[in-house]
């Protein structure tokens, strides 16, 4: 049962999970496809499912410290667009150096995502339900992982990249209402949080 505490939790993780299908998708299809997504060589394949993981590292202290600033409202709203664009693009894009400019864009949408529940997991729980919470938003964050690799790759074969990726950033677009019914812009996140306290 969901309560006022684990909500917010839950739409995150749902939300995550929802932008995930791109990012996971193209783990499966990039390897089989890569021809048709406009690139020449296979160490252009691992230099794209990488660059992400890279990026990330630098934008850690930045996401932070923004969101310090923004509401954690604002902070999924830009990540969730982020993914719908990179999503999209991964079905429109047949140039590596775009694909690369993508992966960048989608590493800054994942900083957005994973820093934002971490936070609003540390807002919304106590010592003694903290290590639930954090699994509870494991566990349904990952289903997107499971739904991209595995419908991913079969919708691909049918229906092709480029359909399949519009259809799943489209899924990612649905999920903007959901963020602006749950997730209240007055939250900031627990540096804020924590700031207030001291």
């Amino acid at each position: 049962m969901l309560n006022s505490k684990t909500q917010p939790i839950v739409i995150i993780a749902l939300v995550t999970a929802a932008c995930l299908i791109g990012d996971s998708m193209l783990y499966v299809v990039l390897p089989t496809h890569w021809q048709d997504m406009g690139l020449s060589s296979l160490w252009q394949i691992g230099v794209i499912l990488s660059v992400n993981r890279m990026i990330r590292l630098p934008l850690n202290p930045l996401v932070s410290y923004l969101y310090q600033k923004i509401s954690a409202r604002n902070g999924i709203l830009l990540a969730l667009l982020l993914a719908v664009v990179t999503t999209a693009g991964y079905g429109i894009v047949n140039n590596f150096y775009i694909f690369i400019l993508l992966r960048c864009f989608w590493g800054l949408s994942w900083t957005f995502l994973r820093l934002g529940a971490y936070f609003t997991i540390l807002d919304h729980s106590t010592d003694q339900n903290r290590g639930k919470c954090m699994g509870l938003y494991n566990g349904l964050y990952r289903l997107g992982s499971l739904f991209g690799m595995l419908f991913g790759g079969i919708l691909a074969d049918f229906f092709g990249v480029e359909i399949t990726s519009f259809v799943f950033a489209f899924c990612s677009l649905i999920c903007i209402p959901i963020v602006f019914t749950y997730i209240k812009k007055s939250s900031k996140g627990m540096v804020a949080e924590q700031t207030k306290q001291e």
